[in-house]
């Protein structure tokens, strides 16, 4: 069975739905039915765990101020709401499900969906620049970015899709996971320190928790594709099939037991805080232990 929720990390949910419902009716006229925002409100308003948008309020909360993390937390999730529209293209992955329903390209059309992608994360720079004074606005949208750019988000997009039906080594997977996968977590972590106005050693900690916390994400999803059920992952599964994957190198035990290491890496990062970091170890515990 699946771990349940941790209470701080089902809060934090429940806050965070509400501000992203909030960001997309903000501004918008009673009545409006327009297509692009139909989509936007399809992908980022689905049932979903906002593992990234969480992490940005734990790590601004272990860093003793979690009142201004929101509109980081709200960013993120535009961001990686995002990059699901683009990933599950015909073009990227074909993937036919996302989050238990019809993914963005199918449900709306995929000249739609491309559209509502690039609305999303233009929606997650536009609120950051208007929800934080100027300076911090600026680190926190430069460190976005970085970790969408060419050599973050879009470089491990680029390199697993040319990888498909191609043999690669151990290396050169963690790589492309790090990038495609981890990069996002460590910047919600960075950006969850930033808003709290942490120390750079506070960050650095929650830097390296975040990177390892990633890849075991990552790592737990390739033995979902392998193990679950449509009905339990809410996607396509055994959809990796033409490619290199954490479990072609490890299989199923050793899969797990790599998350596993990792996270326990991810929770030894923490010791600097002590139990402040209870709720971070507790959203590892989540992530080693998920069946969806």
């Amino acid at each position: 069975m699946s771990r349940p929720l941790p209470a701080s990390f089902a809060d934090a949910q429940r806050e965070i739905a509400r501000a992203l419902d909030a960001v997309l009716t903000d501004g918008v006229p009673v009545g409006t039915s327009d297509p692009v925002l139909a989509a936007m409100r399809y992908t980022l308003l689905a049932p979903s765990k906002r593992v990234r948008a969480v992490l940005v309020h734990l790590a601004a909360d272990v860093c003793g101020d979690a009142t201004r993390a929101m509109p980081a937390a709200v960013a993120v999730e535009c961001i990686h709401a995002s990059s699901l529209i683009l990933d599950d293209l015909p073009s990227m992955d074909n993937a036919p499900l996302r989050r238990g329903r019809p993914s963005a390209h199918i449900a709306h059309g995929e000249a739609v969906a491309i559209l509502a992608a690039f609305g999303l994360l233009n929606l997650g720079y536009a609120h950051l620049s208007r929800a934080y004074a100027a300076p911090l606005a600026a680190r926190v949208t430069s460190l976005y970015s970085d970790a969408v750019g060419l050599d973050g988000l879009i470089a491990g997009q680029a390199e697993d899709v040319l990888a498909t039906d191609a043999i690669i080594d151990f290396d050169t997977l963690e790589r492309i996971h790090r990038r495609k996968t981890g990069v996002l977590f460590s910047a919600a972590a960075q950006a969850g320190a930033l808003s709290a106005g942490a120390t750079d050693a506070a960050i650095a900690s929650l830097t390296s928790y975040a990177k390892n916390l990633g890849l075991a994400f990552q790592i737990v999803d390739d033995v979902l594709d392998v193990t679950g059920t449509e009905a339990e992952t809410g996607k396509a599964v055994r959809a990796d099939a033409r490619k290199t994957t954490f479990v072609s190198f490890s299989g199923i035990d050793g899969a797990r037991e790599l998350a596993n290491e990792l996270c326990a890496t991810a929770e030894h990062a923490l010791a600097p805080f002590g139990k402040r970091a209870d709720a971070l170890r507790e959203l590892a515990h989540f992530v080693t232990g998920r069946r969806s």
